[in-house]
């Protein structure tokens, strides 16, 4: 049929997924919406067509008798809007939907009684997401190649608002870090990728990725997200890859970072020791190089209906610097230089997705990808005084790759009924193989010269192997009647991970002196008691072994409702409930939680009815389940023990020799931490246990100034709820540690005789003062505005937060001491290690300025800019003693927050010290200032330019222009580990600063 058409041309305000603005988003991870009104006469004969030219997908939606029309659950790119009256094109508007968004459109219309005249008085584009409540950052690929962005998911959630870079403990070097969301560790965000969870399963630090240009579209997540989302309570990364079109395209792609363009690294030294100041961190000798090229093709199959795109991501990077052979960072210096290369076929990523519209509204489709990283990490002699490095000690063989699989629909059923699914699995591995076995671990924390402390022969280490497998099932139902939009969902996990560790020769050796009056705290109290009135060096033998297949499931089902009250006002009621079940080797469960049913509550209110500003909140409760790495510490058969000796020396391997027990016999010096017999769920669960939560409330303003800018203003307010963590104190099983939410009372059983059978008539509840441990204690608030620009030529966003991060623990893990044992860190083992522990937390940065942008001076060039000024985060001083050694106050390891002064005056006249005359000094968390204010600086410049009609592009991205280097941690240490009165020397020693300045090469083509 011959279509008649009447055209307008529409002037609409900016997309609101333009760059940085701090977005809502809609209960969706890999798609958007397209929602709209018209206000017309007469409804009855109006359609609303939405059609992508880049795939041909088609959508025909007949309008509401109230005048609105919804597309659910589009791919995200750029649609032709067409208002229909019966076959008449009667107004036109082309719009850019953005992952997870909604895009609001609406038309005026006055027709003509009596004729066929209709005239067009009003269309706009809303400028404001009205639709929903939640708050983040969405941008594309096409915005970030405009900046100075590292290549690394990190980097972009560290643009959005309230996100700040996490302690470096849980990162290698020049691997790009881990975020942290409103004050929450680093271990509690989630990460998809169209999809599919990626987050690493196994302590939730970091998360798989496949290559930049890969990707499509970000969104970061950064609280207020739907029911949909859950298993995190920090923040959520969420992307989408690139997919085929119509026409064919070829794309080749190259960066260099070039190490002879990277400035030199700091050097910082020790407070004093035997022979004066000495290095303790030497990174002017660090370098760091690679290569990095891909090869896309995409394309139509068949066109309109089968797509595919493709990827391979060869890499070679070179990656040296200095490090600690012991792997204990608070007391050992650097001693190593490590050499890291991968190249060629031991360094390659593929990935492909491919999409069939079997019709328009029903659509398939796979996505894959194979990631392997093979190492060869070889260690070296390094004199840290001068910088040289000396002879080789040993090579490994670091083997990690990871696959990932899946398959997805979404089918459209009615316009308002539309249904997805997903299936998927991956699986990753993590290897090491060094090829000295002879050398064990050895870490020498006496306060003697250099020339007096004894090494190993290598490098020591450990051997294992770290696999993990997840499959993951979901189905999103949605359903949208008169002023409601329902959806439904249930989404599972299985998690396998087979773990087992070891060390090189079976031992680590640890050297340490224990001044006079020094206690070395066991299990039941006191271990050994210096009273010879002079040091004694001895020597500790933790042999830390074991692991096997263990495994965690996870359920949860959610509801959820948008109600659009009013034209201006919009209700979200969800509701969500999680399952997680954990199981050890044996196969049998050993926790197991269902948390209560939480809601995510929030609403949208147009003051104005404008369109052009909202007021927003949203309330929710968000639960974090038991890590993998709970299960390998508490249920696969590990055994730990730690034995004291005194000793006359060392061979030649760093090993002691002439050793005795210091307390006469190998059991009476001996600390148990870990028996190899798996925990059962009686002993290992407080019956009562809930699982970690958090209570998340937040207000805020948007308001769209006029075209260009836009201005908003938030205020959050986090708490855990209840925190979940272990209690190792002697209530607990003498073969484990126990679940429990601390401050509360709690019952479980024992199983004493380590034979991972309960105890019989062990049962008890013991009530929250016998246990000794206070509530926890976790609350973070912040304050956000934010200014965005984007004109013509330029895009910009100033975002300032102001936040406090205060109580007594962090959260899944322990940034100041580096401790990354997700959920069952020291915090809560002992009630002495939590006196002092009330403050501010490791990731509070009171004051975070960001500023970016980009700027087209011609149409060919284009220059962008990066920065960041943050104040400093706090800092303590640990101690290795507490005034009471009552094994119920504290037990045998721990950080404390009291110094011991080495001063024991004879109070009671018997010529002892004993330990209530000993004198300690009170050390808060916190109490020891913060480290310095930083600023960074990136700047970008792309030039576009062809060559035989092949479109290219050269990129020049410079960091940390300024070379600033400030300190960003340090050694937060004051006495040698466990060793009470002896002060650490590398005390108050930096161990990193800024990343000093490098620069990135780039080129494209594509054709």
């Amino acid at each position: 049929m011959k279509h008649t058409t009447f055209r307008r041309s529409i002037t609409a305000l900016a997309v609101a997924a333009s760059l940085g603005f701090a977005l809502p988003a809609f209960a969706d991870n890999t798609t958007a919406n397209i929602s709209g009104s018209i206000n017309a006469n007469d409804y009855s004969q109006y359609t609303v067509i939405a059609k992508d030219p880049a795939t041909g997908l088609e959508r025909v939606i007949a309008v509401s008798d109230e005048g609105s029309f919804r597309f659910a659950k589009l791919p995200t790119g750029t649609y032709d809007i067409s208002v229909m009256k019966g076959d008449t094109v009667v107004a036109e508007q082309k719009t850019r939907i953005s992952l997870g968004s909604n895009t609001s459109l609406a038309f005026d219309f006055i027709e003509n009684d009596g004729t066929e005249r209709i005239e067009v008085t009003g269309a706009r584009i809303s400028a404001i997401d009205l639709s929903s409540a939640d708050s983040g950052l969405i941008i594309d690929e096409v915005e970030l190649d405009r900046m100075p962005v590292s290549r690394n998911i990190t980097a972009v959630a560290l643009l959005a608002p309230g996100t700040v870079m996490g302690d470096s403990s849980f990162s290698s070097p020049n691997s790009g870090g881990t975020a942290s969301f409103g004050g929450a560790s680093v271990a509690e965000n989630s990460c998809y990728i169209n999809g599919m969870e990626v987050t690493n399963t196994s302590q939730g630090l970091g998360c798989g990725t496949v290559p930049f240009e890969f990707y499509k579209e970000f969104q970061v997540k950064t609280g207020g997200y739907s029911a949909q989302f859950g298993r995190t309570t920090g923040g959520v990364l969420n992307a989408v890859t690139k997919s085929g079109s119509n026409e064919w395209e070829f794309t080749a792609t190259a960066l260099f970072t070039p190490k002879s363009l990277r400035e030199d690294g700091q050097i910082s030294y020790s407070a004093g020791g035997a022979g004066g100041p000495v290095v303790f961190r030497n990174q002017s000798k660090d370098e760091y190089s690679k290569s990095e090229f891909t090869l896309s093709a995409s394309g139509a199959l068949i066109e309109d209906t089968l797509f595919f795109y493709a990827l391979v991501n060869p890499r070679d990077v070179e990656n040296n610097f200095a490090s600690q052979s012991s792997g204990t960072q608070q007391y050992a210096p650097d001693d190593n230089y490590i050499k890291r290369d991968s190249s060629g076929s031991d360094n390659l990523f593929w990935g492909a997705k491919v999409d069939w519209f079997i019709t328009d509204d029903h659509k398939i489709s796979l996505f894959g990808y194979s990631n392997k990283s093979d190492t060869e990490s070889t260690a070296y002699e390094f004199d840290r005084s001068t910088g040289e490095v000396g002879d080789a000690l040993q090579t490994t063989i670091r083997e990690r790759g990871g696959d990932l699989k899946s398959i997805s629909y979404t089918g459209n059923f009615t316009d308002e009924l539309t249904v997805s699914a997903m299936y998927g699995e991956i699986e990753t591995s993590y290897t090491n193989t060094p090829s000295n076995l002879d050398c064990p671990t050895v870490l020498d924390t006496r306060n003697v010269s250099d020339s007096q402390k004894i090494t190993s022969c290598g490098s020591g280490g450990t051997t294992g192997v770290n696999e993990d497998k997840n499959k993951q099932t979901r189905i999103d139902i949605e359903y949208a009647f008169e002023d409601h939009l329902l959806r439904v969902g249930y989404d599972k996990q299985e998690r396998e991970t087979f773990h087992t560790s070891a060390p090189i020769t079976g031992h680590s050796w640890t050297y340490s002196s224990v001044n006079p009056n020094g206690v070395i705290t066991g299990n039941d109290g006191p271990l050994f008691t210096n009273t010879t009135g002079s040091a004694i060096d001895v020597v500790a033998d933790r042999i830390f072994t074991g692991g096997g297949g263990f495994s965690t499931d996870l359920n949860a089902w959610y509801i959820e409702d948008e109600w659009q009250v009013t034209e201006d006002l919009m209700l979200s009621i969800g509701l969500r409930r999680d399952e997680f079940e954990n199981s050890g080797v044996t196969g049998k469960v050993f926790s197991s939680f269902k948390t209560d049913v939480a809601p995510r509550l929030g609403f949208s209110w147009d003051p104005t009815g404008e369109g052009d500003s909202k007021v927003y909140g949203t309330y929710g409760t968000y639960y974090l389940p038991v890590a993998n790495n709970t299960n390998y510490r508490a249920a696969s058969g590990l055994s730990d023990t730690t034995t004291y000796y005194t000793f006359d020396g060392a061979d030649a391997t760093g090993a002691p020799t002439g050793t005795s027990p210091v307390s006469g016999t190998v059991d009476a010096s001996q600390i148990v931490n870990s028996v190899p017999n798996p925990a059962t769920q009686e002993t290992f669960q407080a019956e009562e246990a809930e699982p970690f939560s958090k209570d998340e409330y937040i207000v805020g303003y948007e308001k769209q100034i006029n075209d260009e800018f836009s201005f908003s203003v938030r205020a959050i307010y986090r708490e855990v709820a209840t925190a979940l963590d272990d209690y190792c104190g002697p209530l607990a099983s003498q073969a484990t540690c126990t679940l429990l939410n601390p401050g509360k009372s709690s019952t479980w059983q024992l199983d004493n005789d380590f034979d991972s059978v309960t105890d019989p008539n062990s049962r008890r509840t013991y009530t929250a003062e016998e246990i000794g441990l206070p509530e926890a204690e976790n609350e973070y608030t912040a304050l956000q505005p934010q200014v965005n620009y984007r004109g013509d030529n330029m895009r910009m966003s100033l975002i300032y937060t102001w936040s406090r991060s205060v109580g007594n623990f962090e959260g899944a893990v322990k940034s100041d001491i580096g401790q990354a044992d997700a959920g069952v860190t020291q915090d809560f083992d002992f009630p002495a290690l939590m006196d002092g522990s009330d403050g501010y937390q490791p990731n509070d940065r009171r004051h975070v300025f960001k500023f970016f942008g980009s700027y087209d001076v011609t149409e060919a060039l284009t220059v962008g800019f990066n920065s960041t000024l943050s104040s400093g985060r706090p800092l303590s001083a640990f101690g290795q003693g507490y005034p009471s050694d009552d094994p119920a106050i504290y037990g045998s390891y721990g950080d404390t927050f009291y110094l011991y002064t080495n001063e024991c005056p004879d109070a009671n006249g018997n010529g002892t010290c004993e330990q209530s005359e000993k004198i300690y000094q009170y050390s808060p968390r916190g109490s020891k200032g913060r480290t310095p204010w930083t600023f960074n600086l990136d700047l970008s410049a792309n030039y576009n330019f062809t060559v035989s009609d092949i479109d290219m592009r050269a990129t020049l991205n410079v960091y940390n222009v300024l070379n600033g280097q400030a300190v960003t941690s340090q050694n937060e240490h004051y006495e040698n580990r466990r060793s009470e009165g002896s002060f650490n020397q590398y005390y108050g020693a930096a161990y990193t600063w800024q990343s000093p300045r490098y620069v990135e090469v780039g080129f494209e083509a594509r054709f």
